[in-house]
């Protein structure tokens, strides 16, 4: 089992993960928003191939408008 740390908030998996599997199972809207893991931004292209490892911390930002 690995934990996970997303936006402050312990998420437990039972086995190691790639990003898009997290933000499929967290069942995330992915228009409009960044993605880092330990502080470094991932592009959305690097997200099928990026691994996650246990104790990783994920920061979910959305963009907003307004004026």
């Amino acid at each position: 089992m690995i934990t996970i740390k997303v936006n402050n908030n312990q998420q437990e998996f039972l086995s190691p993960l790639v990003l898009q599997e997290l933000v499929d199972k967290l069942q995330i809207q992915t228009n409009g928003i960044a993605i880092a893991v330990n502080s470094s931004v991932v592009k959305k292209a690097d997200w099928p191939s990026k691994l996650l490892q246990n104790n990783d911390d994920v920061l979910i930002i959305k963009s907003t408008q307004g004026g």
